[in-house]
């Protein structure tokens, strides 16, 4: 019997709800397994346990733990230092967007000027 075909796996920290579903939905529709959280602490405990392949960030999430936080203990960690990140953010000043690129994401995208389907395209150039 053939094996299935493993379905990429992305994770996407967003608090934004109505963003997060727009997301999942376009990410759906191209055959993700797709994993979500609305903070830092349950995207990093999602991260541990679920090994997804891509991660979708947000910056600015609540409690104590924000993106940037998020993204150093990915680097820092051994199962997960390799993990494409990229960064969908408002955050749109010079300093953290070096900062998340410094720390390692892949990209960094101002959600004000990006469409679903430019971080779609992203997405799928990471994983080919």
């Amino acid at each position: 019997m053939l094996e299935k075909e493993k379905k990429p796996k992305i994770l996407i920290i967003e608090d934004d709800h109505f963003l997060a579903n727009i997301y999942v939905t376009i990410f759906s529709q191209k055959d993700f397994e797709v994993l979500t959280s609305g903070t830092g602490e349950d995207g990093w405990k999602l991260i541990e346990r679920e090994q997804p392949d891509v991660v979708l960030l947000d910056i600015l999430l609540p409690g104590p733990m924000n993106g940037l936080d998020v993204l150093r203990k990915i680097r820092r960690n051994e199962t997960s230092m390799k993990i494409p990140v990229i960064i969908l953010s408002n955050c749109d000043d010079d300093e953290t967007i070096s900062e998340g690129l410094r720390i390692g994401a892949e990209s960094y995208f101002i959600k004000a000027q990006t469409t679903p389907d430019d971080i779609l395209h992203s997405v799928m150039t990471f994983l080919n």
